[in-house]
């Protein structure tokens, strides 16, 4: 259970980190309480497995890559620990999730990539299809994005 104050400090970081030399002073400052109490609370969190990292959300669209696709992957289940890690450590593939097999989507490993142009994915679709052989894949390009928020919690 966290406390009122790890409640707050929670709220804190998961908006925008102000464009400061300091930002966990002015958060930590808008709590009222000292940058280094403001740490140290952060690293109880961490340890505890609350806060698992403070990362940046680069807005893809808007830095040049044009193509989003969720390629999904049909993996015998004795491959999908190995076959998870090898796409997990690729350096382009995002996000990589083990899931349940639908009734009619016959598919359980899904991994997020980006690419600037057609070809640039093509080439990575490639690389991907050397690194899990031989698994059947299907490609699920994004056609627009509706909405993209992170997850808030502890929202009053």
């Amino acid at each position: 259970m966290l406390s009122p104050l790890q409640i707050e400090i929670v709220r804190a970081l998961q908006n925008d980190l102000p464009l400061v030399p300091e930002p966990y002073k002015v958060l930590a400052d808008g709590l009222g309480i000292s940058e280094e109490t403001f740490l140290n609370e952060m690293k109880v969190l961490q340890q505890a497995g609350c806060l698992k990292r403070i990362s940046i959300a680069l807005r893809h669209n808007n830095v040049g890559y044009t193509i989003n696709s969720m390629i999904v992957w049909d993996v015998p289940e004795e491959r999908v620990n190995e076959v998870g890690e090898k796409l997990a450590a690729h350096e382009r593939v995002t996000h990589c999730y083990d899931r349940n097999k639908a009734p009619d989507f016959d598919y359980n490993l899904y991994s997020m990539v980006h690419a600037v142009s057609e070809a640039d994915y093509q080439q990575l679709v490639m690389e991907l299809q050397e690194l899990v052989k031989p698994v059947k894949f299907a490609e699920l390009k994004t056609l627009a994005e509706l909405k993209k928020i992170g997850m808030k919690y502890f929202m009053e």
